[in-house]
C-alpha cells in the first residue's frame, strides 16, 4: 500500500469507518511486527511489545495529526515501546531457539535462515543503529522518515544506517566461505 493510500485510510478511520480502520491497523501490524521483530528479537518480548504497540496506535488514531506518514507514526511508537522494553530487561537473546519466524515474513525454509542469520548479526549493532538500520534497509524508509520516527535529526539517521551497514558488511565478510553463500540475498541489502 502506498503512503497516500495509507493516509486515505487514516483520515476514513478517523472519521469513524471502521472498515477502514481495521485495514490500516492490518496493513500497519505487518510493519510493526516487522521492525519490532528485528530490533528486539526475543520472540517473548516482540509479542508483549506488538501487542502494547498496536493497543497505543488504536487508541491514539483519533489524535493522529498526519504530519506524517501513518506508517512512520505507527514505527515511531514501536520504537518507543521497543527501546522501553529493551532496557528493562537486563540482556536479551536474540530469539528463543536461533530460528526465525517464518509468518512475520512470509519466507521459506531458505530465506528463513538467512534471516536468521542476519537477526544475529544485527544483535551485534548498537540498539540506535540497529533500529536505524532496520528502519532504512528493511522497511525501506526515507532518511526523513526514520529521522522523525526516532526523533533524531535526517543527517544522524543516515550515519547510523551507513555505519550499522558498514558493520555489518564487514561481519558477513569475515563468514566462512560456505556459510557467506547461504546469505547471498540477504546480504544485498547491506552492500546495496
Amino acid at each position: 500500500m502506498t503512503v497516500g493510500e495509507l493516509v486515505a485510510l487514516a483520515g476514513r478511520a478517523q472519521s469513524g469507518d471502521s472498515d477502514a480502520r481495521d485495514e490500516l491497523l492490518v496493513e500497519l501490524y505487518c510493519y510493526v511486527r516487522k521492525h519490532i521483530y528485528l530490533v528486539l528479537g526475543s520472540r517473548a518480548l516482540v509479542d508483549d511489545a506488538v501487542q502494547e504497540t498496536m493497543v497505543a496506535v488504536y487508541r491514539g488514531l483519533a489524535g493522529f495529526r498526519g504530519d506524517t506518514s501513518p506508517r512512520a507514526w505507527a514505527l515511531a511508537i514501536a520504537t518507543r515501546i521497543a527501546r522501553r522494553l529493551r532496557a528493562r530487561e537486563a540482556r536479551y537473546d536474540l530469539g528463543d531457539d536461533g530460528t526465525v519466524d517464518t509468518e512475520v515474513f512470509d519466507v521459506g525454509p531458505a530465506a528463513a535462515a538467512e534471516l536468521a542469520m542476519l537477526q544475529r548479526a544485527l544483535a551485534k549493532l548498537a540498539p540506535k543503529k540497529r533500529d536505524a538500520f532496520v528502519l532504512m534497509a528493511i522497511l525501506e524508509l526515507s532518511a526523513e522518515e526514520v529521522a522523525r520516527v526516532l526523533d533524531i535529526p535526517a543527517n544522524t539517521a543516515a550515519s547510523r544506517y551507513r555505519h550499522a551497514r558498514a558493520e555489518l558488511q564487514a561481519r558477513f565478510e569475515r563468514l566462512e566461505e560456505p556459510a557467506r553463500m547461504t546469505v547471498s540475498p540477504t546480504s544485498r541489502l547491506v552492500e546495496s
